[in-house]
């Protein structure tokens, strides 16, 4: 009788150790899951922000106009390089505007060349538009509406910051000649 007892006491405690044993196996197991499950959730966010990226000098120029309320002019200049009858600098300046997704314009440009050594030509009216190319790159396109509404997308575009202001360069080649734009962006008084 004695020895029934004891057996069915080790019964017990061995049913016991295998009932806390299953509910530590299982606590890990979950705990293994859900480190687990941060992980993977982890590099999917990390994944879908680094796809969201963008250059980080644009971005900063885009949000201090977008949430901190500030407001910018720019003076764009254009340079081509040919030779002197075919040479001409160009001069406008206008006001930076947030325009759909990460896009910032500058429309109704009127343009000044100095192609006659004197910048006496007629204006001409340019819209451009800098926009997020990929990760960390930015493009620009100048749409020259005067003459014949022309889109052209600038290469190498480079955008900089710099203590009083941003500068975007960028070029473009038409086969005859290559042109090269200086925009150089800083703070104004908002008007609204």
């Amino acid at each position: 009788m004695k020895n029934s007892k004891i057996k069915e006491k080790q019964m017990y405690v061995t049913q016991i150790k295998k009932v806390v044993f299953f509910i530590i196996a299982i606590f890990f197991l979950k705990s293994n899951l859900v480190n687990a499950t941060n992980g993977i959730t982890s590099k999917l966010i990390n994944h879908n922000i680094s796809e969201l990226t963008i250059n980080p000098v644009y971005n900063q120029l885009f949000n201090s106009m977008k949430s901190g309320g500030k407001c910018y002019n720019v003076k764009v200049t254009s340079v081509s390089v040919k030779n002197n009858k075919y040479a001409f600098t160009s001069f406008s300046s206008g006001f930076l505007k947030i325009e759909s997704g990460y896009n910032i314009a500058i429309r109704s440009l009127q343009t000044e060349f100095d192609d006659r050594n004197n910048f006496q030509g007629t204006k001409t009216v340019e819209n451009l538009v800098i926009y997020k190319k990929n990760k960390y790159e930015i493009g620009m396109t100048v749409n020259m509406r005067t003459w014949g509404n022309k889109t052209i997308k600038l290469q190498n575009v480079k955008i900089t910051k710099e203590t009083s202001g941003y500068f975007i360069t960028g070029k473009a080649t038409d086969g005859n000649r290559t042109v090269y734009y200086t925009l150089g962006i800083y703070e104004t008084t908002c008007l609204i």
